[in-house]
C-alpha cells in the first residue's frame, strides 16, 4: 500500500506541475509597484485583432512629428490614401478605477478593494495594478458597465488614455496620428 500511495502522489505532483506550466503568466499576479504616470507601452495595439500594416484612410487625418508633447504638424493624409502602419504607442495618464462589490477569487479581491486600470488588450481584458499587484491580462468581463451577470466590479471613473500611431507613406515614416478611428485596416478581425 505504501508504494500505491508513492506511485498516487507523484503523480499528483507531475499533474499538478503540468497544470501551472499551462497557466499562462500573463494571467497570474505578481508583485509590482503601482505605475508612475504617464505610463507609456510601446509597440501598443491595444484591442482584439488590433495589427499594423497596410491601413487605408477614411477621412483626413492630421499627422505630427511626434507623440510627445513638443509636436508640430507635418501633414495630412487624404481620404483614399493607404498608409502603412509601423507601431503604436499608448499612454495612460490617468487609470480607470474600479471598485470590487463581490469576490473575485481568482485575483484574491474582495468587496471594497480597488482595481485600477490601464491598457486595454481586447475582449474585456485590460492591464491592471491591485493591491501591490501587476497582471497583464486582467479579465474584466465582471465589470460594470459591460456586466450583464455575475457581476462583481462597477466603474468609479474612466482613465484618461491616448493610442498614438507611427504611420509611414511610401516606405518614408511620416508622422504620428492618435485619428485612429479614421483608418480601415487596422482589425484583423473585421471593419
Amino acid at each position: 500500500m505504501g508504494v500505491t500511495l508513492t506511485v498516487i502522489m507523484r503523480s499528483l505532483i507531475v499533474a499538478v506541475a503540468a497544470l501551472f506550466i499551462q497557466l499562462d503568466a500573463s494571467l497570474l499576479p505578481h508583485a509590482a509597484p503601482k505605475p508612475t504616470l504617464p505610463k507609456v507601452d510601446e509597440r501598443a495595439c491595444p484591442f482584439e485583432g488590433c495589427q499594423f500594416g497596410r491601413w487605408t484612410v477614411r477621412q483626413h487625418v492630421s499627422l505630427y512629428s511626434t507623440w510627445k508633447r513638443n509636436r508640430t504638424l507635418v501633414g495630412t493624409l487624404q481620404k483614399g490614401q493607404v498608409v502603412t502602419a509601423i507601431t503604436g504607442i499608448h499612454i495612460t495618464f490617468e487609470p480607470s478605477e474600479i471598485r470590487v462589490t463581490a469576490p473575485i477569487e481568482q485575483y484574491g479581491l474582495k468587496p471594497g478593494d480597488r482595481v485600477f486600470g490601464y491598457m486595454n488588450v481586447g475582449e474585456g481584458f485590460f492591464n491592471a495594478w491591485f493591491n501591490g499587484s501587476w497582471v497583464d491580462d486582467f479579465d474584466g468581463s465582471g465589470v460594470v458597465p459591460g456586466c450583464a451577470r455575475n457581476c462583481a466590479a462597477t466603474l468609479v471613473h474612466a482613465g484618461r488614455v491616448e493610442w498614438w500611431v507611427q504611420i509611414a507613406v511610401d516606405d518614408k515614416v511620416k508622422g504620428w496620428t492618435q485619428q485612429t478611428d479614421r483608418f480601415d485596416g487596422k482589425d484583423a478581425l473585421g471593419e
